[in-house]
């Protein structure tokens, strides 16, 4: 829209300054063939002229642009993607700040903006490659190292091996983020610190697509901290186990695809989708509506076979107060089978 102004503007001071018939022409004034006005026009619409309201940022061809801190500037529509791979935002600037008034229990939660020196930035994207922009200061653990192949967590020695070789101790204050909080990395990692033990740790309001869209600081270059010891604690989280899913003492939550749990699901599941909780990156401002056929005084079981997306709907639970728990839909698959061959033998 802006290059389209632009060139009307460019035509209509084009058309006043045409001479009269019978005047000379200086180069390039009347012209004609490669020098005419419209050849002139197509040159400007096609420039790198920087357009009023658009920030530099956004139509840079390299990483460079992302690679400092930023100040808050003015909104302005974005690109699809930015040039670091980041998705971007339908609104290329996001005003920073807390929404914990949103949320009941908001301390596993941490607000879009600048982090304290005492704080962690824990970058737990599986697609960080050296020299990408990121929080300014983050380590990075990808976040399928948490996990087996099968979503279930690793063992707590692997796990604490794996923090304190990052240089993180479990009395550290530690922000969790992805490149978005849709891909469910942070909420993921939150929940295996959270059955560490780990009181101190929150995942981001967002994505590092939200940060940058906040015009929060970011750097290229990355971190590395002195390896440390990382002592596991009283766990703050369980996972679900099959005996708990088929008590019928638990509220069950199927987080799959739709087609999946028209196919098949655990008996007395509600279906609700990860995606259906989120709005511009972030968490919905209001999820009460979404969540407002649940029990609030009863556990509250998330399934899924995707542990990414399960952990999303898990973390807007605790958010609310709700005490939520996470299951692996193989782990009941498979129980239902051995549970199945055992009265197929006795029969």
């Amino acid at each position: 829209m802006s290059r389209l102004i632009c060139l009307l503007a460019f035509l209509v001071a084009s058309s006043a300054i045409v001479p009269t018939a019978g005047a000379a022409c200086s180069v390039g004034g009347c012209g004609s063939g490669e020098d005419s006005w419209l050849t002139s026009a197509q040159s400007f619409i096609s420039s790198d002229v920087p357009l009023v309201g658009v920030r530099a940022s956004a139509t840079a061809g390299s990483d460079f642009a992302y690679s400092r801190s930023f100040r808050a500037g003015p909104r302005a529509k974005s690109n699809n993607s930015t040039p670091s791979g980041i998705p971007a935002l339908a609104e290329a600037y996001v005003t920073p700040g807390s929404r914990d008034e949103l949320f009941l229990f908001p301390q596993i939660l941490k607000s879009l903006d600048a982090l304290s020196p005492d704080e962690v930035a824990l970058d737990v994207s599986s697609r960080r490659s050296p020299g990408q922009s990121r929080i300014r200061g983050a380590v990075n653990i990808p976040a399928r190292d948490f996990f087996q192949d099968n979503g279930s967590l690793r063992n707590l020695s692997e796990l604490a091996g794996l923090l304190g070789q990052a240089g993180i101790t479990r009395s550290d204050s530690v922000m969790v983020y992805g490149d978005s909080l849709g891909s469910g990395e942070a909420t993921a990692v939150l929940y295996a610190l959270r059955c560490l033990g780990h009181e101190q740790a929150r995942a981001l309001d967002g994505g590092l697509d939200n940060w940058m869209a906040a015009s929060l600081p970011l750097e290229s270059r990355e971190t590395v901290r002195r390896p440390t010891s990382y002592v596991p604690g009283s766990p703050l989280e369980a996972p679900a186990n099959y005996d708990l899913v088929r008590s019928g003492a638990v509220q069950l939550i199927d987080a799959r695809r739709i087609q999946d749990f028209g196919k098949e699901k655990i008996s007395n599941a509600s279906w609700i989708s990860p995606e259906s909780l989120l709005a511009e990156g972030r968490l919905k401002a209001n999820l009460n509506d979404t969540f407002a056929r649940l029990n609030a005084s009863q556990t509250s079981v998330v399934y899924s076979d995707d542990i990414f997306g399960a952990s999303i709907v898990w973390f807007a639970l605790e958010l609310l107060g709700y005490d939520a728990r996470l299951y692996s839909y193989e782990n009941y698959y498979v129980n239902q089978k051995i549970q199945q061959t055992a009265l197929n033998s006795t029969a």
